[in-house]
C-alpha cells in the first residue's frame, strides 16, 4: 500500500486532527452565522442578499476549482490545510473593518470570494487526506468521529454566535472566527511536521505531480468511468440542493418567529440542526460498507425529510422549525458520511484532490442554483409551501437515485462474476 507510514497516525496526532476539525468547522459555522446575522439585520431584502453572497461564494468554483484540485494532488495536503487556515483567519478580520467603514455589503462579498477560494483548497485537501491517514476499513468510523467534531462546530458556531451577536457585538463574532482559524492551523501544524518526519525520502519521490493542462479534467474522467463514485456524488448534490433552498426560505421564517432584533432564533435553529446531525452521525458510526441493507437504509434516511417539512408546513412558530431542523439533520448526517466514505474509498490516491474539487463544483453549483430559485419563488409562493415542495422533491429524488444507482452497481458486480451475497442470481 502506498505511503503506508501515513496509515499509522498516532492517537495524539489524530486527536489534534479531530480538534482542528472541530475548531475549523466552528470557524466556518460562526462565519456563516455572522454573515447571515448581519444580512438579516441590515439588508433590505435578506433572502436576495443572501443569494448574492452564495453567488460570491460559488464563483471561485467555476473559475479556479479544476486547477486547485490538480494543485492539491501536487503538494502535501497537510501544509495546504495549515496555510489555508492562516489565510482564512487573516481575511475574516477584514470583514467587520470593511463593513463598518463602508456600510456596504459589496466589499464584504469581495472578501467572501477570496475566502471561498481558500475553502476550495481546504475542503478537497481535508477529504483527500483522511484516506492517507487511516485504512479503508476505518473510513466510515473515522468519518463519523470527524463528523462529530463538525457537529460540535455547528452547535458552537450557531449558539455561540447568537450569544456574542446579541450580548456583545457583531464584529466580535468575526474576530473570534479569525482566531479559531489560527488555532486550527497551529493544531494541523503538528501533524504536518510529523508527516514530514514519518514519510521516507523514497515515498516523497513517488508523490504524484500531474501536469496542470492535462490534469484539470482528470477528475471528471475518473468519475465518469467509475459508477461507484456517481452514487455518492448524486447523494451529496441532492443534499446541497436541499440546503440551498432551505437556507433562503427558512431565514425569513426564523426572523418572523423571533424577537425583534434578536439572532437567538437563528442560533437555536442551528443548534437543533446540529443535535439532529449528532444523532445521525452516531447512527453512521455503527454502519459498515458491507451492509446488505444499506440501500433500504439510505432510502429511509431520505424519507425522514418528509415528516421534517410536513411539520414545518402544518406547524406554527419557531418550535415547528426546530423540529423540522432536527429531523433534517438526523437524515442528512448519515447520508453525508456514507457518501464521503464511498468517495474516499473509490477514488485513487493520486486523483483525490481533483475528484473532491469536482465534487465541490457540482454540489456548490446546485446549492447556489437552488438558493436563487427558491429566493425568487419566495415572492410568489408561501414560504411554508416552498419548504414542503423542497422536502418532498428531496425525499422522492433521493429514493429514486439510490434505487437506480444500486441496481446499476449490482448489474456491474454480477457481470464481473459477483456472488449471491452481492445480490446476483
Amino acid at each position: 500500500m502506498k505511503h503506508e507510514a501515513t496509515k499509522q497516525l498516532p492517537l495524539t496526532f489524530f486527536t489534534m486532527f479531530w480538534a482542528a476539525q472541530a475548531v475549523s468547522l466552528f470557524g466556518d459555522r460562526l462565519n456563516n452565522f455572522s454573515l447571515m446575522a448581519i444580512i438579516n439585520s441590515f439588508a433590505d431584502n435578506p433572502s436576495m442578499t443572501l443569494s448574492k453572497f452564495y453567488l460570491a461564494m460559488s464563483l471561485p468554483l467555476f473559475l479556479l476549482a479544476p486547477f486547485i484540485g490538480a494543485l492539491v494532488d501536487r503538494y502535501d495536503k497537510r501544509w495546504i490545510l495549515v496555510v489555508t487556515d492562516l489565510c482564512r483567519g487573516a481575511l475574516v478580520f477584514l470583514i467587520p473593518l470593511l463593513f463598518l467603514r463602508t456600510g456596504d455589503f459589496f466589499p464584504v462579498m469581495a472578501v467572501v470570494f477570496v475566502l471561498s477560494t481558500g475553502n476550495l483548497f481546504f475542503l478537497p485537501a481535508k477529504s483527500a487526506l483522511i484516506p492517507e491517514l487511516v485504512s479503508q476499513e476505518q473510513l466510515m468510523h473515522v468519518n463519523s468521529i470527524l463528523w462529530a467534531a463538525g457537529i460540535a462546530g455547528v452547535i458552537g458556531g450557531f449558539l455561540g454566535g447568537g450569544v456574542i451577536f446579541d450580548f456583545f457585538s457583531w464584529p466580535a463574532c468575526f474576530y473570534l472566527d479569525g482566531v479559531s482559524y489560527f488555532i486550527s492551523a497551529s493544531l494541523i501544524l503538528g501533524i504536518a511536521l510529523w508527516g514530514r518526519k514519518s514519510v521516507s525520502h523514497e515515498a516523497k519521490e513517488k508523490t504524484y505531480h500531474p501536469k496542470l493542462p492535462s490534469a484539470v479534467l482528470d477528475g471528471v474522467r475518473a468519475i465518469r468511468n467509475s459508477p461507484a463514485m456517481l452514487r455518492p456524488l448524486g447523494v451529496q448534490t441532492l443534499l446541497f440542493i436541499g440546503g440551498g433552498g432551505f437556507s433562503v426560505v427558512a431565514l425569513p421564517l426564523i426572523k418572523a418567529a423571533s424577537r425583534e432584533g434578536s439572532s437567538l432564533g437563528l442560533s437555536v435553529t442551528g443548534l437543533s440542526l446540529g443535535v439532529g446531525m449528532g444523532f445521525g452521525s452516531l447512527i453512521a458510526s455503527r454502519l459498515k460498507f458491507s451492509s446488505m441493507h444499506r440501500e433500504k437504509f439510505e432510502m429511509g434516511l431520505f424519507g425522514i425529510f418528509i415528516p421534517a417539512v410536513v411539520t414545518m408546513f402544518f406547524g406554527h412558530g419557531l418550535s415547528a422549525i426546530l423540529i423540522g431542523s432536527f429531523l433534517s439533520g438526523l437524515g442528512a448526517a448519515p447520508l453525508i458520511i456514507i457518501a464521503e466514505s464511498e468517495l474516499q474509498k473509490e477514488s485513487h490516491e493520486s486523483m483525490r484532490g481533483r475528484v473532491f474539487a469536482f465534487r465541490e463544483i457540482l454540489t456548490k453549483s446546485f446549492f447556489i442554483a437552488s438558493a436563487f430559485l427558491f429566493s425568487s419563488l419566495a415572492g410568489i409562493v408561501r414560504k411554508n409551501t416552498l419548504l414542503l415542495i423542497l422536502g418532498l422533491f428531496l425525499a422522492s429524488m433521493g429514493m429514486i437515485w439510490i434505487r437506480i444507482t444500486s441496481k446499476r452497481s449490482r448489474a456491474l458486480v454480477c457481470s464481473d462474476g459477483g456472488d449471491r451475497g452481492s445480490g446476483c442470481r
